[in-house]
């Protein structure tokens, strides 16, 4: 399933100038907040204490877990302790967002005891193509947020007045900041999200531009704002605990 349909989309590219995914994509790590409205879910076949498999199926075997962090290639999950899984064996992540839900099939290829519980690395094992689009594009949203981090603040105002602090991370998004001098308070922000921009000046109405890249920053059309307004409400709850606390608030007022 794609979570979004009308923005988030991949260039094309012509099927023989396609590169491999393991030569387009990086293995890098991107952390996921308890904030973020994620739910996901382990199904694999469960196994007794002599370690002989309880099922012959692993849908039957649905176990609740916290998704650590993500990369293109897999995922660490969390789960509770006395879960018989062992390396190597094959698993389903069910990951759910409000009415999205998301099956990637995977394989279990390191573990890690806690005190708590245990810690999976899963490597995803996915071959059709809308899963792996779906997947992607939930990587694509959690990266947009989490990476983002301080490149340049003023101590002086701008030629408009205001003290302008920038933030830029993964995937062209940039959250810009705008604040009054002397108190510091926040005036307005945005928020670049690939080809979308979300904005908002205190007391004012959110705005979501559309198709920023090339023509210009324009209204989003209606279809548009709906899903430029969900991946706001999606990205914001998992911003990086170093971004000023007052500036995680200020956008979390208008992400609703």
């Amino acid at each position: 399933m794609l979570f979004f349909k009308r923005i988030l989309k991949e260039p094309e590219q012509p099927a023989a100038a396609a590169a491999p995914i393991v030569e387009r994509r990086t293995e890098q790590r991107f952390a996921i907040s308890a904030d973020f409205p994620l739910k996901a879910v382990l199904g694999f076949v469960g196994r007794d204490a002599s370690g002989a498999p309880m099922s012959n199926t692993r849908h039957g075997w649905n176990w609740k877990g916290r998704l650590i962090d993500c990369s293109e290639e897999g995922a660490r999950i969390q789960l509770g302790a006395g879960i018989g899984i062992g390396v190597g064996e094959a698993c389903d992540l069910k990951l759910s967002v409000q009415d999205f839900e998301l099956t990637v099939p995977c394989h279990v290829i390191n573990l890690t005891e806690l005190p708590d519980g245990i810690v999976l690395g899963l490597k995803h094992a996915i071959v059709e193509q809308e899963t792996l689009a779906g997947y992607r594009q939930l990587v694509e949203v959690i990266a947009l947020g989490a990476t983002l981090k301080l490149q340049s603040k003023s101590t002086q105002p701008d030629e408009s007045g205001y003290l302008v602090e920038v933030y830029g991370g993964v995937g062209s998004s940039r959250l810009t900041v705008w604040r009054y001098p002397g108190q510091g308070g926040i005036a307005a922000f945005e928020l670049t999200l690939k080809d979308n921009l979300v904005r908002a000046a205190a007391g004012q109405a959110v705005e979501f531009m559309a198709d920023i890249a090339g023509s210009g920053s324009m209204p989003a059309t209606s279809e548009k704002c709906v899903e430029i307004g969900r991946l706001f409400q999606w990205v914001v709850p998992n911003l990086p605990t170093d971004l000023p606390a007052e500036i995680r608030a200020f956008l979390r007022h208008y992400a609703g």
